[in-house]
């Protein structure tokens, strides 16, 4: 009985090193952007998925060099030439070879045999993680249950002391999303702990500080953020975040510099601008003249924008320096029909709301002119300029 059992023990062995030795080849055929041929050696020592440590590096392979794939159960993979990225094809149409491999059958399969395996747990919550951040609610599962899901595994291993810097941001990102904030500040920082050069985390830890109270510690990790974002767009939502933060201690000359660092890293942001318009109006600074010229330019034939404008002036009792800009923007856009009714249709509003009712009316039919050689006979902005028109029937033209 003691040399079978040995000699059982020495054939797990055996297989073990085997599995670490296909894994180690298959490594460095993914350092070499060999991935076809690295999924192949994979499969090939594997090919029923009955071995945890190969199913886990399968579906690492599959989940991070992928050329295209079918809702994450089938993947395109390539061996790349010299010189080719993978960036550069990924999603593109081509002659690739296809491998059917679903994460989502496999890996618990797996952990019905292997209970104590937390590594293929991790990889589990990494596979619906993923897929939580690729399909936003069109995959085979709906949304909330895939959060659900990659907390619960993650969770499962992060308890056996089975995590890393990304499982441990997922569980905190999980409480974030289901709006449980003080639960997943412990984890960004455990995340951050273990890669503080990571910027999700601070910037998402910051976000969990904001909602908790915190503003000071808010601060701190979101100017952390700030300096390990490299893309434009998230170091201005960063920036913006810094300055919100700021307001909510009153501190306004610093919640202006950070608007204006987010205005300067990604000019043009409808959100920064128009923060920042609101807070200068609300200061009364000169600034506010300019910066409403800036919002306006962004987009003028969008009705959010005098929306806004509207908000901002009728709150800070403005109405005819509204209605001065809104005149003085005419002549820029006399063939600009949309624009130009625009103007004519959101100086109506502003007089009505006046009580200026002849002139009122007067742009609501120099706007209706406008629309008409622009917008089909049913648009909603017809109707609307009816019933004021109704209301207003009793005054001149």
């Amino acid at each position: 009985m003691k040399l079978k059992l040995t000699l059982i023990l020495l054939f797990c062995v055996t297989i073990s090193f085997a599995q670490k030795g296909v894994i180690a080849e298959a490594n460095k055929l993914i350092e070499s952007k060999k991935y076809e041929s690295a999924y192949k050696l994979l499969d090939n020592a594997d090919p029923n998925n009955e071995k945890p440590e190969i199913a886990i590096a399968k579906t690492n392979l599959v989940l991070n060099y992928y050329v295209t794939t079918k809702m994450h159960q089938i993947f395109a993979l390539k061996d790349l030439t010299p010189g080719e990225k993978l960036a550069a094809i990924r999603g593109s149409e081509g002659n690739f070879s296809n491998y059917k491999f679903s994460p989502n059958t496999v890996l618990p399969d797996l952990i019905e045999k292997y209970p104590d395996n937390y590594e293929l747990q991790k990889e589990l919550g990494n596979f619906y993680h993923e897929i939580h951040l690729k399909y936003d609610d069109n995959w085979l599962l709906p949304d909330s249950v895939l959060v659900d899901k990659f907390k619960s595994y993650y969770l499962t291993a992060y308890k056996k002391g089975v995590f890393d810097s990304w499982s441990a941001y997922g569980i905190g990102y999980a409480c974030l999303i289901n709006l449980d904030y003080e639960a997943s500040i412990p984890f960004f920082k455990k995340s951050i702990e273990l890669n503080s050069k990571d910027p999700y985390s601070n910037y998402n830890l910051a976000y969990a500080y904001l909602y908790t109270d915190q503003t000071e510690k808010g601060i701190e990790s979101a100017k952390k953020a700030l300096d390990l974002y490299n893309d434009a767009e998230n170091k201005s939502n960063v920036a913006r975040m810094i300055a919100v933060m700021y307001l909510e201690l009153e501190d306004t000359v610093n919640a202006m510099e950070y608007y204006k660092k987010s205005d300067a890293i990604q000019p043009g942001n409808y959100s920064t601008v128009k923060a920042l318009l609101e807070l200068e109006m609300a200061l009364n600074t000169e600034a506010y003249r300019e910066r409403t010229k800036q919002l306006f330019l962004i987009a003028p034939e969008a009705p959010i924008i005098y929306q806004d404008l509207m908000t901002f002036y009728w709150s800070n009792n403005k109405p005819d320096e509204l209605l001065q800009f809104f005149s003085e923007q005419i002549s820029d856009y006399s063939t600009d029909y949309t624009v130009s009714g625009n103007l004519k249709f959101y100086t109506a509003l502003v007089q009505h709301d006046k009580k200026d009712f002849r002139n009122a009316k007067l742009n609501f039919r120099l706007a209706k002119e406008a629309y008409e050689k622009v917008f089909a006979a049913d648009h909603q902005v017809f109707k609307v300029i009816e019933s004021y028109n109704n209301k207003l029937a009793n005054y001149g033209s």
